[in-house]
């Protein structure tokens, strides 16, 4: 996977084409607009959602990171509703695959000692993995960690 989204000589990325056709489609199968992009951004959030997991499951960090720059293309292009304004664009987080493991370890309430343990680390290495997901998600607490990455789907 690139680490930049393909561009198409028209200055489209091929991901946003694909969503185009995406909703066309589900749109010749139903008229109402709603519910089309109701199932286009069920579509987009899951294929980010596997996205980030594959990210946190693989073992090299650029690999990880280029997973993770996808699946914020893909939430990038999820369809705005009408009559909102959009959003801001979601904030890159390139977490590594072990600071996304240890990330979903931190939803469990156990001790970081416990989490260390059942992934194999130091007791240190899933301490600097806890900074390092704090500061990067701009957060001060666990809770706010795993808030933050459920806000940017990275949960």
């Amino acid at each position: 996977m690139s680490a930049a989204p393909y561009t198409q000589p028209n200055g489209h990325s091929r991901g946003a084409g694909r969503v185009s056709v995406l909703h066309g489609w589900l749109r010749s199968l139903s008229q109402e607009a709603p519910e089309v992009d109701t199932a286009v951004t069920t579509c987009l959030v899951w294929v980010a959602g596997v996205l980030v997991e594959i990210a946190g499951d693989v073992a090299d960090a650029r690999s990880a990171g280029a997973l993770m720059h996808e699946a914020s293309a893909v939430l990038a292009s999820v369809p705005t509703p009408p009559g909102r304004a959009p959003g801001p664009p979601p904030l890159p987080v390139a977490l590594t695959g072990r600071q996304l493991a240890v990330l979903r370890q931190l939803q469990r309430e156990v001790p970081l000692r416990h989490i260390a343990d059942g992934m194999y680390l130091s007791y240190n290495t899933v301490k600097s993995h806890t900074h390092a997901v704090y500061r990067k998600l701009g957060a001060s607490s666990r809770a706010e960690a795993v808030d933050r990455a459920r806000e940017l789907g990275l949960m």
